[in-house]
């Protein structure tokens, strides 16, 4: 072919290149938004988002991919800008926000639940719930159902006790009573954010077994309804006046449940028992008393 020719085709070529490349240099320009949807490419996408990581709102689904998303994130990074909330959540890949946690537990802790309520309920998993949850226990209310377990509940109310569910997003269902009862074992502000009709005798006995004085100088705490009905709070309120001992609240819920609880020194009806080891009978509200072993009485094991 004649070198003019071939001469004149390389023009032609590179004059074209030139301005394909003139004109993603100029959609480099302006924002994502007024720009065609097809004319959206992986090109101009990653060039807009090195400019203006907020542009990532605007890049299609399914140009979007882990690298992108992170060169957004660290564009955002360079202002100063760590943890948008409003970016997390154009992010769809787990593993991308997965890692914005954990940088925001280093040098942002105090934002992680705003970046948790950012995150999109398709794209949050079990992993991001099980590194949240011993954090913010308040993460449980945005997590979906479906990562709504027991478990999880439980490790919540023991990470912020009623603030974990006391705002609502997690269902009755499991909300039990043993739940309200770690809740009272949280703190005292726990405590008091106890709905009334959850002060059961459980959590009455947690909270004047933890906080005895509070309890004392607040009697209304305790539900007229939980001072008359036999339960395990009025048993143990007898068995303090019986034998003038303080009991944990496993103690006394155990020896609710069956199990003897060693006393020194308990009044009974029939006299004083001393060095007893004594059991309560749900059905009939009677105690039996036992010899206690003297292995036990000298403090060797069984």
């Amino acid at each position: 072919m004649d070198a003019c020719v071939v001469s004149g085709y390389l023009s032609k070529f590179i004059t074209r290149k030139n301005r394909n490349m003139e004109q993603e240099e100029r959609m480099y320009q302006v924002p994502l938004e007024m720009i065609c949807r097809h004319n959206r490419t992986a090109e101009v996408c990653r060039a807009a988002v090195e400019e203006d990581g907020w542009q990532l709102e605007n890049v299609p689904e399914e140009v979007k991919t882990p690298e992108l998303c992170r060169k957004a994130l660290e564009t955002e990074a360079g202002f100063g800008n760590d943890f948008h909330r409003g970016l997390v959540q154009h992010i769809p890949f787990p593993e991308v926000c997965m890692e914005v946690l954990k940088e925001c537990r280093e040098n942002n802790p105090e934002e992680l639940y705003g970046v948790a309520v950012a995150i999109r309920p398709e794209v949050m998993n079990g992993e991001m719930a099980d590194f949240l949850l011993p954090l913010d226990g308040r993460c449980i209310s945005v997590l979906p159902v479906h990562l709504q377990t027991p478990e999880r509940v439980r490790v919540a109310v023991e990470t912020s006790g009623m603030s974990a569910v006391g705002r609502g997003g997690v269902p009755k269902s499991l909300l039990t009573p043993e739940v309200y009862v770690r809740c009272a074992a949280h703190s005292r502000e726990s405590l008091m954010m106890i709905p009334w009709a959850e002060r059961s005798p459980e959590v009455c006995l947690m909270a004047k077994t933890l906080y005895p004085d509070w309890v004392r100088n607040h009697p209304e705490f305790v539900p007229e309804s939980v001072h008359n009905q036999d339960s395990v709070y009025t048993l143990n309120s007898l068995m303090e006046s019986l034998t003038g001992e303080k009991f944990s609240y496993r103690q006394m819920t155990d020896f609710y449940n069956g199990k003897p609880l060693e006393v020194k020194r308990m009044e009974t009806p029939d006299g004083v028992q001393k060095d007893k080891a004594v059991k309560f009978d749900k059905e009939t509200g009677k105690f039996s008393f036992s010899e206690i072993r003297q292995e036990r009485k000298r403090g060797l094991k069984m």
